[in-house]
């Protein structure tokens, strides 16, 4: 039998996930893992490989507990946290401006960093955050056409392009919130994205195209 570890992994994992979240990949040395989990630099290889395999270890546990939470925050069913289905949507969305606006330090979102730092250069991390984007906007379209089987939202709203538009805009609301945008700002833009979701009693005017703008060749 091998030998049982003399630490909690979970709570290694937490404290590597937060230096790499305050001080980044190239700002982190080994040197400050092992002194920010007390073990030694075997130890830490014997258990979660090098330094790159531990940043997309906790990379990607922080990515699947994002999902999980935002997928449980929109679920309809018996446990729902809100009957309505855009009325949970509308939670969600919002209270996330809130959350960045109030966070002290204002460090945003690991998943916004790391892409931000790390996808452009490394295959692993650009699938995994790809991945985590995708299962969000997923989310967020389920809830809409769960909004939709409500009669709360218009039948022809496409959800899978909405659902990438609320992602898109609470991503932009986490920078901002991080360059210091105030609080009522951030919330506001969150509550004009959710606005842009046709209501199903609202009129449904489809689109022409223009045909005075010049064609470009």
């Amino acid at each position: 039998m091998g030998r049982k570890r003399g630490f909690d992994e979970t709570t290694v994992l937490d404290v590597v996930r937060d230096r790499f979240w305050t001080t980044g990949f190239d700002g982190t040395s080994t040197y400050d893992l092992m002194d920010a989990t007390g073990l030694g630099k075997g130890s830490i290889y014997k258990a979660f490989g090098n330094k790159n395999d531990l940043y997309v270890r906790v990379f990607s546990d922080y990515c699947q507990d994002l999902v999980a939470q935002a997928r449980e925050e929109l679920r309809e069913g018996p446990h729902a946290v809100l009957t309505s289905p855009m009325a949970r949507l509308e939670r969600y969305v919002v209270s996330l401006a809130d959350a960045f606006a109030t966070e002290s330090p204002r460090r945003g979102c690991f998943l916004s960093k790391v892409t931000a730092d790390r996808a452009g250069e490394d295959d692993m991390v650009a699938a995994t955050a790809r991945r985590a984007f995708e299962d969000l906007a997923g989310a967020l379209a389920s809830a809409i056409r769960d909004a939709q089987d409500a009669g709360e939202v218009a039948e022809h709203a496409d959800a899978t392009a909405l659902g990438y538009l609320l992602l898109s805009v609470i991503r932009g609301i986490d920078n901002m919130a991080k360059a210091g945008v105030d609080g009522t700002t951030l919330r506001q833009t969150a509550q004009s994205a959710l606005e842009l979701i046709p209501r199903a009693d609202a009129p449904y005017a489809p689109s022409r195209p223009t045909t005075d703008m010049p064609r470009r060749t």
